[in-house]
């Protein structure tokens, strides 16, 4: 677990400073909790970092590119790689998350809600669709 945390950590570091705008959420999915820092997701290419939250603890790095931007909504289409330790050993997953980051504060232009659902394909156990909502700001 400690060289899977070394690996994500610098992964994520060359993620963050590839670009000055950082965003940080949390996403409440059917599987977890996910806490987020990410770069600009109005971005045409866009990174995030996750870390679940709660009985297990998980890492997952995603990629995402926007198939449309407007000024109020994003629909995203990506891949997230990740592991899980569930206490018997880790477990590695590939995701394809699609989803929406939708800005209805107009005058909190930061401020988003994220609408995510995806396919996640582990290594060893039996395939699962996960969904749910977050909410991500945006340090500009």
């Amino acid at each position: 677990m400690k060289k899977t945390l070394t690996i994500f950590f610098f992964l994520f570091g060359l993620i963050a400073t590839a670009k000055a705008q950082v965003s940080a959420g949390v996403d409440i999915f059917s599987s977890d909790t996910f806490v987020t820092i990410g770069t600009n997701p109005d971005n045409d290419l866009f990174g995030e970092g996750r870390i679940s939250t709660g009985g297990d603890i998980g890492i997952e790095l995603m990629g995402g590119y926007n198939l449309i931007k407007k000024q109020d909504v994003n629909f995203y289409l990506g891949l997230g790689l990740g592991v899980n330790d569930d206490r018997r050993g880790n477990d590695f997953y590939i995701g394809v998350p699609f989803g929406l980051l939708v800005k209805p504060f107009g005058g909190a232009p930061n401020l988003g809600l994220v609408l995510e659902a995806a396919p996640i394909i582990p290594d060893e156990t039996d395939s699962y669709f996960r969904a749910g909502f977050g909410f991500k700001y945006t340090f500009r």
